[in-house]
Parts: C-alpha cells; sequence; structure tokens
C-alpha cells in the first residue's frame, strides 16, 4: 500500500529588484510640469496687468501723436541719449520708450526672479523640500528645473502682454505692427532669464527668500544704472559692457540679435549650472 507524499515546498522568491531610478531628462521633464503649476495663471495675472499698461500707452498714441515731435525738442539732448531716445514717431517707438526701457524688464525680471526663489529656497523656508528631496532627485535637477519653468511661464506672460498691445494698439487705428511689438516682448525674455539664473546661483548658496530676492533684484538696479550712467559720463562708459542691459538694447528699433539673446541667456544658464554645483554640497534647513 502506497503512501502519499507532500509535494516539495517551493523555494522562496528572491526579493524583486528595486525599479532604476529615473533618468536626469525624465526627472527635469517632471521638476518642469511641477513647477508651472503654480505659474499656470501667471500669463493670465502678470501677462493681463502688463499688458494693460502697454495697450492703455498704445490707446493713448493717437492723442498725443500730433504733439510729439515738440515734445520731443524739448526734452535735453542728455536726457534722450540717457534713455536711448531717437525719433518718436511710432507707436511701436512710444511703448518702447514708456515701457520696454524700463518698467517691464524691471517688473519681469522680479517676476522671474521670484519664479526661482519660490520653488528652491522659498520651498526650503516653508519646510517643503526635505519631502521633495527625500525623492530620487538630484538638487540639480530641481535647480535647472526651477529655471526652465520661469522661463516657460514667461515665454506665457510675454505672449499675452504682446496681444493685448497689439490688439488694443490695432482697435484704437494706430497702425501699430504686430511683428515689430513682438520682437520688443521677446527681447525682454533674455534679459530677464539672466537675472533669474542669477537667483538659481544665490539660491545655491542662501538659504533665505529675502536675500535670493535682494541680491538677484538689487543686481538688476545696480546694472541699469551703471548702464545709464555710463551713457551720460565717459569715465563710466566702459562699464557699460558689465551690464545686462547694455545688451538688452532695443528690439523695436534694431531687431532681435542672436548674439545678444545667446550672451544674455547663455550666461544665465552658466549661473544656473554653477548654482546647481553650490546647492548640491550645502546643508537643507
Amino acid at each position: 500500500m502506497s503512501v502519499a507524499t507532500a509535494p516539495a515546498p517551493a523555494p522562496p522568491r528572491a526579493p524583486a529588484a528595486p525599479p532604476p531610478p529615473p533618468s536626469a531628462a525624465r526627472s527635469l521633464a517632471v521638476m518642469v510640469r511641477w513647477g508651472l503649476r503654480p505659474l499656470r495663471r501667471a500669463p493670465l495675472v502678470w501677462g493681463g496687468g502688463v499688458g494693460a499698461l502697454c495697450a492703455l500707452m498704445a490707446a493713448m498714441w493717437p492723442s498725443i501723436e500730433d504733439s510729439m515731435a515738440d515734445l520731443m525738442q524739448s526734452y535735453p539732448e542728455s536726457l534722450r541719449t540717457a534713455f536711448g531716445i531717437e525719433e518718436l514717431t511710432t507707436v511701436e517707438a512710444y511703448v518702447d520708450a514708456e515701457m520696454l526701457s524700463l518698467v517691464i524688464p524691471f517688473v519681469l525680471g522680479f517676476f522671474a526672479i521670484r519664479s526661482v526663489e519660490r520653488a528652491v529656497v522659498g520651498a526650503e523656508d516653508r519646510g517643503h523640500l526635505d519631502v521633495l528631496l527625500a525623492l530620487p532627485l538630484r538638487r540639480a535637477v530641481l535647480l535647472v528645473g526651477a529655471w526652465l519653468a520661469a522661463g516657460a511661464a514667461l515665454a506665457g506672460v510675454l505672449a499675452v502682454a504682446w496681444a493685448l498691445t497689439w490688439l488694443v494698439g490695432t482697435a484704437a487705428g494706430t497702425g501699430i505692427s504686430a511683428v515689430t511689438m513682438a520682437a520688443g516682448f521677446a527681447g525682454v525674455w533674455p534679459l530677464a532669464m539672466c537675472f533669474a539664473g542669477l537667483a538659481a546661483l544665490v539660491s545655491g548658496l542662501a538659504h533665505r527668500p529675502a536675500v535670493v530676492t535682494g541680491v538677484a533684484f538689487g543686481t538688476l538696479a545696480a546694472m541699469y544704472t551703471v548702464d545709464l550712467v555710463g551713457r551720460l559720463s565717459e569715465p563710466v562708459e566702459p562699464l557699460r559692457w558689465a551690464s545686462a542691459f547694455h545688451w538688452y538694447g532695443s528690439a523695436v528699433h534694431d531687431g532681435i540679435d542672436p548674439l545678444h539673446v545667446l550672451l544674455l541667456s547663455g550666461a544665465g544658464l552658466a549661473m544656473v549650472l554653477v548654482g546647481a554645483l553650490l546647492f548640491e554640497r550645502r546643508d537643507v534647513r
């Protein structure tokens, strides 16, 4: 009589290998999308506000066009030289002189700086950065992703501002050129991204949002002052080469200079990469 034997127990399974961490490119794409989430309303809010100011300037042009020649003659020559005012004979030149030469670079430079600062040092200050860095994510990817997200949001802000300016200017019968105004607004992007790169660099060293914003925006204001004074004073004029505003120029009058775009955006990217190296080495509070 045969006796049934119990089947031999199955050998234990080897534990499953953990999935490999995502590639740097995939992580960067995720961080850009994550960085854009808090900025998704920026084109409407910032672009709408900036565009409304520029549209107001364009709408005013028909009422002041005839008197602009006499007004220009009343301006001192030094003042026209300092602010790069040549002949305000078109609505595009008027919007450029009133908004694109100073107001828009300062406002959107501040926007780009704050966008990078909030994603890195701001998250650290709120206590969110520790949780984020618990993921298989390099700090350099986080910093570069914040800079790219700021650039994408800034492009949306400029597009909305351009559209409002052109639509209102066209409705007011100014004969405004869509292409010329597009060049003017597009020229702001590399300038603002240069200072966003500076914010990323300071974020690699500082722990406080106020320090990052203060250093980056203070440098922006200082560079504008150096460029302005350099136009009026020969001893200071060589220092203009160190100012980002010297390379900003006026795309409305001269068109977009690819060299200037590469210099400004390249400088911003270089500062981001240096900031990423510093960020990898410092402690997170």
